[in-house]
């Protein structure tokens, strides 16, 4: 975790540390995702009511895309924006007790 005021250059630390890797031969992959600007069901994905379907959401789509790639570096999902308490319930209600994300 990465947290800090705003200005504070969070951002900047962990794409230059991906960049290094990168640098160094560990080809680093990330998908930077704001939180705060999809609504929760865009963001985690929904079961339709009437059909029961699943709906991924930009995370669980995201998540599928980097598990499918051929290689054995690093994949990054970063969510990057500001905290608060309600993004923050909204994500441990997708977490089982060890704290992985179930989507």
């Amino acid at each position: 975790f990465l947290v800090g005021p705003p200005g504070s250059s969070k951002s900047a630390a962990w794409r230059t540390l991906a960049a290094t890797w990168t640098d160094a031969g560990t080809p680093t992959t990330f998908r930077d995702i704001d939180p705060k600007a999809l609504a929760p069901r865009e963001l985690y994905g929904y079961v339709d009511p009437i059909s029961r379907e699943w709906h991924d959401g930009v995370l669980s789509r995201t998540m599928r895309e980097l598990s499918v790639a051929d290689d054995a570096h690093p994949k990054w999902l970063v969510l990057d924006g500001d905290v608060d308490d309600g993004w923050l319930e909204d994500m441990k209600s997708v977490m089982d007790d060890r704290r992985v994300l179930l989507l």
